[in-house]
């Protein structure tokens, strides 16, 4: 396959449209359509199709888009890699989601960048999908997820630590500070979070394992600080990890509730792709700090 001729679909399947390809590429518009027609002829399939005024992806145009972008990314990436060589400076990606970024990686990247002043470490923040997304479009190194359901068959997780997760409400709670069955907790209004939160999937999956009603919806907040701060201002109940809670608990802003027979805990795994096979000297550091911790 003509890697040109990919490049130019990815770009007309990723504008989606023939013409915005031509103009972003500096090519005419015949020419693009002649390298798409020439690519269909190869791989006998038909990759596009016509739809307004752009273009729609058949389901086999959607999978050589995925891969073109990927090889691209990748390409990127080993011109950037060739770049540090030369510069004896080492650039460190990261996607991680909300959690493990604000609670679990700072320490350990200070501590890395102090030790490696050279290595340049960017990390972005996304839900599980968009991290996962990003490691295997290379985008990334790799990424970081809590979660209790995961898994890609091209990527590979590997569980560093666990989380615990703590129901919380205002001090002035009828609840705060009682040891409760779930049952009794399900008839109080909670905090939900928003579709694709693994929080709202774990609350879900506590309720469900004791066949138990899932609890009474008052209000979905996007976010974990965004949620806590609903329940210190004295409305509801909210499932929250407990190192984003334990600081306003000791200064009496929020308080527990304990549910029998419910030890609550995610996982934190790291994400890499099944290609990859050397481990990464951050991962590596990362594992050793985690023991001592």
């Amino acid at each position: 396959m003509n890697l040109h001729t990919l490049r130019i679909f990815t770009n007309v399947a990723k504008l989606g449209s023939i013409t915005e390809a031509a103009n972003f590429l500096h090519i005419s518009q015949p020419a693009v359509t002649a390298q798409i027609r020439k690519l269909e002829r190869e791989l006998g399939v038909k990759l596009i199709s016509s739809k307004g005024r752009g273009i729609q992806l058949t389901s086999e145009g959607e999978f050589l888009y995925e891969q073109g972008l990927r090889l691209f990314h990748l390409e990127q990436q080993i011109d950037e890699k060739f770049k540090t060589f030369l510069e004896k400076k080492e650039k460190v990606e990261i996607a991680s989601s909300y959690i493990s970024t604000n609670y679990i990686l700072p320490p350990i990247i200070a501590g890395y960048k102090l030790e490696n002043p050279n290595v340049d470490i960017y990390v972005s923040l996304g839900n599980v999908q968009s991290v996962e997304r990003r490691v295997l479009n290379y985008e990334v190194d790799f990424g970081f997820v809590v979660q209790s359901n995961i898994g890609h068959e091209d990527l590979h997780f590997e569980k560093i630590t666990d989380v615990p997760f703590w129901f919380v409400v205002h001090p002035t709670h009828p609840l705060a500070n009682k040891k409760i069955s779930i049952f009794d907790l399900s008839e109080h209004d909670f905090i939900y979070r928003e579709q694709g939160s693994s929080t709202l999937d774990l609350l879900k999956a506590i309720f469900y394992t004791h066949n138990c009603p899932l609890p009474k919806f008052g209000i979905q907040m996007q976010g974990v600080l965004e949620s806590i701060k609903v329940v210190e201002a004295g409305y509801g109940i909210a499932l929250a990890p407990a190192c984003s809670v334990s600081e306003t608990l000791a200064q009496g802003k929020l308080a527990r509730v304990f549910v029998e027979q419910a030890e609550i805990n995610q996982s934190l795994f790291i994400c890499t792709r099944k290609v990859d096979e050397s481990e990464h000297p951050f991962i590596h550091y990362l594992k050793m700090h985690l023991i001592e911790s």
